[in-house]
């Protein structure tokens, strides 16, 4: 009896000492595989913002700014915006921003709050030495950041124009969940690379149209593995409800024109979702809601008709 439990015993200490050798092995190779990635598919310009690194992009040559702002958790903003960039590109000046923990920028413990995240913004601008007014085109999340940004700012930013965007008083309906800081622990190890490269055909889903290159595929499933979970974006997920609190039941400024080009799939999950968004109008000359078919990612299947629509809306309702 005695021997079986001693045998039992090394069975499960070598299982553990097997996992453990398992677990160095894939954050090893997750850590020199990321180093070499990131150098050799980096895209755009990479500036310093408080001793950290962000990467940005920049492209077209028109006299006004298009801002494009990321949705929480997007891994690599730059190549998941490329093809509406391209497409508005042709009339307009236009950035993408990789926040902290975002594609090729540097992780940060500094909190991800509205006025850290804005203040990032504005300095990447400024060191980009590209001046304002801006259009701030935000996806998902940054909808918030890009209404802190015009209230507080407001010589700033003379448009916005959101892509699904998320407002404020969303979570006075539902109250989004904290995640553990323990899942980083999945970007350390490399498990989340280990699932990205079991499951090839999760970025194919996201290339309907064939917008995208090989190459931005390639990067986009890449920076799933590199920035999945990091502690920059379990903080960011867990200052939702705080960010947006802090402008629950504001308005936007009545001189300030926005277009809110929403999602009718997110109407599913949310049956407010249209009424949140007509909430916020103070001015509806200047301030539109337009819906089109599709999921949140919107500019995944609908880069040319968001370009349009901006293009009709920038041309109607900004003094150029």
């Amino acid at each position: 009896m005695k021997k079986a439990i001693r045998i039992t015993g090394k069975i499960i200490l070598w299982f553990f000492i097997i996992i453990a050798g398992l677990l160095i092995i894939s954050a090893l190779t997750h850590n020199i595989l990321t180093s070499m990635e990131k150098k050799k598919y980096k895209i755009g310009q990479t500036i310093d913002i408080d001793g950290k690194h962000m990467q940005t992009y920049v492209t077209g040559q028109g006299e006004k700014t298009i801002v494009l702002l990321s949705g929480l958790g997007t891994a690599s903003p730059i190549a998941d915006f490329m093809p509406l960039a391209d497409r508005l590109s042709a009339d307009y000046k236009v950035v993408i921003l990789e926040y902290f923990g975002y594609g090729f920028s540097d992780t940060t413990k500094t909190e991800r709050s509205n006025e850290n995240i804005v203040n990032e913004i504005r300095t990447a601008l400024n060191q980009l030495e590209i001046k304002g007014p801006y259009i701030l085109m935000p996806h998902s999340i940054s909808g918030i950041y890009s209404m802190y940004y015009a209230i507080k700012y407001p010589d700033e930013v003379e448009a916005i124009i959101g892509i699904d965007e998320s407002v404020p008083n969303q979570t006075k309906i539902n109250k989004d969940p904290d995640m553990s800081h323990s899942l980083t622990l999945l970007n350390t190890f490399g498990i989340i690379r280990d699932v990205t490269y079991l499951l090839p055909e999760a970025e194919d889903t996201k290339n309907k149209n064939k917008d995208y290159t090989e190459e931005q595929i390639k990067i986009r499933k890449m920076a799933t593995a590199w920035n999945n979970v990091n502690v920059s974006v379990i903080n960011e997920f867990n200052r939702v409800n705080k960010n947006t609190e802090e402008l629950y039941d504001v308005k936007y400024p009545d001189n300030l024109p926005v277009l809110a080009i929403l999602a009718n799939e997110s109407e599913d999950t949310n049956k407010d979702w249209i009424s949140l968004h007509q909430q916020l109008i103070t001015n509806p000359s200047i301030q539109k809601v337009e819906t089109l078919a599709g999921e949140h990612y919107l500019h995944w299947s609908h880069a040319d008709k968001i370009a349009e629509l901006s293009k009709e809306f920038i041309s109607t309702h900004l003094k150029k």
